[in-house]
């Protein structure tokens, strides 16, 4: 086995949520209260991004935090400028992430015209204009300039053309590339690895979410990438011996703040602890934190500082256990229970509401 530690890479996407249709109802915007700080009504702690950071903290890490500023444009520029000012004065990462239909959140109750929120829907010239217009909140926000280096895509939907687009943006590491997200739009590069590949685009390198296949027989529609709310503790933590044992060099994880509480309703904000998300975010900590010396927590910023970036070998698919995945399932169906059996205090209140 190499002595050289695994780095593994915390991710959080933080980002607000622009309206949507959903049928012929209208699913409504959410902002930083309910989609990143988990700031509500009927609880006095925030249950979103302070409790993130104080677990990965508790444990002596840092994580990357990728932030989307668009949706400042909807929910003000001062939240913005909270998110950032707190994520950076704790210490931690701070990175580009883009939704860009969060430019018109609320596009249906403004009359506005709807805007793709995939990357790949727009050209070399318009990706890099966003990218720049990203760059240019998160700096009047109160982030330095030379500290934003890798880019995240909304709905990891990011094409080569990114990669060119991030070229001419000044941007050096893309952690976008996601088997499990694949689209025709898409290009799946024929030297990807499991760990930081080089794109072909002088200066850009692809730092890829961690997936693994549910199958042996490692069939791409059987993936599954490294996120908290999507898989149990126990297979991340099998990844990661995985990745120990086949010596991939890196392993990314992805979170967001909002897998970590229930939003029961909305005026005003109501909810609850996701204890399972919550649970499943510590036992991966406990376990980076207790075997130190194999893996190394590492914020992506430094990836981008590495000259020149060591490059990954190809390696074989990561395969899940079905008995994990067995326990996995019955976790996400006691989630869907609880996310749709609300908390007695707003089963009241609504009750009153129609009672009236």
């Amino acid at each position: 086995m190499t002595s050289v530690a695994t780095k593994v890479h915390l991710t959080v996407d933080v980002e607000c949520r622009a309206e949507h249709r959903k049928g012929d109802d209208i699913e409504p915007s959410f902002g930083y209260d309910e989609r990143v700080w988990g700031r509500l009504a009927n609880h006095r702690e925030e249950l979103g991004l302070g409790r993130v950071m104080s677990e990965i903290e508790a444990r002596g890490f840092r994580a990357t935090f990728f932030v989307d500023p668009l949706g400042s444009y909807t929910f003000g520029r001062e939240g913005l400028r909270e998110i950032c000012r707190t994520i950076l004065g704790r210490g931690h990462d701070l990175q580009l992430h883009l939704h860009p239909s969060l430019r018109h959140g609320r596009w249906l109750t403004d009359g506005e015209p709807s805007l793709p929120d995939d990357m790949s829907d727009y050209d070399q010239s318009e990706q890099a204009a966003l990218l720049r217009e990203g760059l240019g909140l998160l700096e009047a926000a109160g982030v330095e300039r030379s500290r934003v280096r890798a880019f995240r895509a909304g709905n990891f939907a990011a094409d080569q053309i990114t990669w060119r687009a991030m070229a001419e943006a000044g941007l050096v590491v893309s952690s976008n590339y996601n088997p499990c997200y694949f689209s025709p739009a898409s290009v799946a590069p024929s030297d990807a690895t499991a760990g930081l590949f080089a794109t072909g685009v002088p200066g850009v390198v692809e730092l890829p979410i961690t997936c693994f296949a549910q199958r042996e027989d490692a069939d791409p529609d059987s993936l599954r990438h490294l996120q908290i709310g999507a898989v149990s503790a126990a297979e991340i933590i099998d990844c990661l011996e995985q990745s120990r044992r086949l010596q991939v060099p890196h392993v990314t994880i992805v979170t967001h703040p909002f897998e970590f509480f229930y939003l029961d309703a909305r005026e005003p904000p109501r909810g609850r602890v996701n204890h399972i998300n919550l649970r499943r975010l510590r036992r991966v900590l406990d376990h980076l934190a207790a075997r130190r010396g194999d893996f190394a927590v590492q914020v992506v910023g430094d990836v981008a500082s590495e000259a020149p970036p060591i490059l990954a070998e190809a390696k074989p698919f990561l395969v899940g256990r079905r008995s994990l995945r067995l326990r996995r399932y019955a976790e996400q169906a006691v989630k869907r229970l609880r996310r749709k059996v609300r908390s007695p205090q707003v089963w009241v209140r609504t009750l009153a509401v129609r009672r009236s």
